[in-house]
């Protein structure tokens, strides 16, 4: 079960660190000055953050169910990023992705804090683990996203 959490995390950071070399250069290619490509790139931060307490508070009533609404979420909004055309429609896939995010991220770690909680001593590593699959997933996404750009450009 923890290992499925770990995994579940791995990939959706997978996605998020393989935006984060192209986010950048779509906006470049749609327009975008640098202040607008800024707005984006931290949309889904403000997002999670106007959404914390309601994705938390679905998270405390059924933590697997807003994990997986959470990740149903991130995939659609990730292919309104990359069909979008113009600056309303990115922002709103964008916000849409970290709304995805914060559900997704509030179950998995109410899952992961249950899960630490039913064996306290190894808590800090429960947790370590988690981050560490965070980390990797940014570690590998980012280079992978990267490397698509080059290839197929950023649209």
């Amino acid at each position: 079960s923890h290992f499925y959490l770990l995994l579940s995390q791995f990939v959706l950071f997978v996605s998020i660190g393989a935006v984060i070399p192209t986010l950048p250069l779509y906006g470049c290619s749609l327009g975008l000055s640098s202040v607008a490509n800024g707005v984006v790139i931290t949309a889904p931060a403000l997002s999670l953050l106007l959404f914390s307490r309601l994705s938390g508070e679905r998270a405390d009533r059924a933590q697997k169910p807003a994990m997986m609404a959470g990740m149903a979420l991130v995939a659609p909004f990730d292919v309104l990023t990359s069909l979008s055309s113009a600056l309303p429609s990115l922002l709103v896939a964008r916000l849409g992705l970290g709304l995805g995010r914060g559900l997704a991220e509030a179950g998995e770690r109410g899952m992961l804090a249950d899960l630490a909680g039913r064996a306290p001593a190894p808590r800090g590593r429960a947790l370590a683990l988690q981050q560490a699959a965070v980390g990797l997933g940014v570690a590998i996404g980012a280079p992978v996203g990267g490397a698509v750009v080059e290839e197929f450009g950023p649209r």
